[in-house]
């Protein structure tokens, strides 16, 4: 593969990377589930899963949302589908672990996993929406 074929605008094996703005990257970790919360506390659940969510989202979510703002627009369905699945995965795990008793507080980490489907989904999508209008240059994103 030449170098003309990488450098080239239209070759669809070019990566694309963005850059990370870190005070938009902050602020839309901190609001976007605190503005959930706010839609979503009309429902019990929804104002409940702020407390039982925020150890899970911050420790999990900051490293995955790191990797995907350098890699994938910021926006709402990608980023929900992507919250989903780091949900589904670490579900999935804390069910194995239940199911091998490797420990005390897999029956806890099965509920918050559970209810993680949703409001992960729901957070990391508020995440994107909120870091690409926080985003200083917000044509650079939009290629």
């Amino acid at each position: 593969m030449s170098v003309a074929t990488l450098l080239a605008p239209n070759n669809p094996k070019r990566t694309i990377r963005y850059s990370v703005n870190p005070t938009a990257f902050v602020a839309a970790l901190i609001l976007a589930p605190v503005s959930v919360t706010l839609l979503t506390c009309w429902t019990i659940i929804g104002l409940f899963a702020l407390p039982f969510g925020a150890i899970p989202y911050l420790l999990l979510g900051t490293p995955v949302l790191l990797w995907a703002v350098t890699r994938i627009e910021p926006e709402l369905w990608s980023y929900a589908i992507l919250g989903f699945a780091v949900n589904l995965v670490c579900l999935l795990a804390s069910l194995a672990a239940h199911a091998l008793s490797l420990s005390s507080q897999s029956e806890q980490l099965v509920f918050i996993f559970a209810y993680g489907l949703l409001f992960g989904a729901l957070y990391a999508g508020a995440f994107g929406v909120i870091y690409a209008n926080l985003y200083p240059n917000r044509r650079i994103l939009q290629i």
